[in-house]
């Protein structure tokens, strides 16, 4: 655990500074997803140094089944929140080119910052509501370009058995995009790096994908449901209860 926290604490500090000045770089790159590159990485990296190991579980059996049945279109994936390692599971691993809704707070870190902007990281402001609609418009450009998004419904991390409330941005993005949703339940990333801790723990995440479930059979009237059947799928994938799940 001592050289994990150390080159685990180190890396975040150096590499992701590192990280964001050559992601600026690489978006001057023609040709292929440079910027997503580099992300991917800085995520491995971060994993790698850190100690961690990843498994990952497809509904279907595999990989090549999994995405076979999304039938090559932009996703939104839909995934529990607990901590950094979340997100460095989920970029060193998912298909590219994929972004995600990050705080806006992040993109004001220097070095970090700039990478996330210049990697078309998209800003999301749960203080002021009022740009919603920037972010709105800012995501569904990259649905729109075949770029799958990263959503944490929750918004904010959570701990103990339960899961936070899903939010409805990241559904009403889908609705709007014409994308899946693809659920994602993520196990062990909680214990690694406690939130206001230094202390990295090595350890293993899992990653397991449900079905890709596509809101265009519910349409807007059927959204309540379908959220719900969301929720219940990651809560199920992440061995955690929802919100409402034990109330009553």
């Amino acid at each position: 655990m001592a050289v994990a926290t150390v080159t685990g604490n180190l890396y975040l500090a150096f590499g992701s500074a590192l990280m964001g000045v050559a992601a600026v770089v690489a978006s001057w790159l023609p040709g292929r997803d440079w910027a997503g590159v580099v992300a991917r990485w800085w995520a491995r990296g971060l994993l790698i140094t850190s100690g961690v190991r990843l498994r990952l579980d497809y509904a279907g059996g595999d990989h090549a089944a999994w995405r076979a049945a999304t039938q090559g279109r932009p996703l939104v994936y839909m995934a529990n929140h607990r901590s950094l390692y979340d997100v460095a599971a989920l970029l060193a691993t998912l298909d590219s080119p994929v972004r995600f809704l990050t705080k806006r707070s992040l993109f004001r870190v220097p070095g970090f910052g700039w990478g996330l902007r210049a990697a078309g990281f998209v800003p999301v402001d749960r203080e002021d509501r009022s740009r919603a609609a920037e972010t709105f418009a800012a995501a569904g450009k990259l649905l729109a370009s075949n770029v799958s998004l990263v959503v944490f419904p929750e918004e904010t991390r959570s701990s103990g058995p339960r899961m936070r409330p899903f939010q409805r941005g990241g559904f009403l993005l889908a609705l709007k995009g014409r994308a899946p949703v693809a659920p994602i339940g993520i196990r062990g990333t909680g214990r690694i790096r406690r939130k206001g801790e230094l202390a990295v723990r090595p350890a293993r995440i899992e990653l397991l994908f449900g079905e890709v479930m596509d809101p265009a059979s519910v349409g807007v009237k059927g959204r309540r449901t379908f959220m719900g059947d969301v929720e219940r799928c990651v809560g199920r994938l992440a061995g955690l209860q929802t919100a409402g799940e034990g109330d009553g």
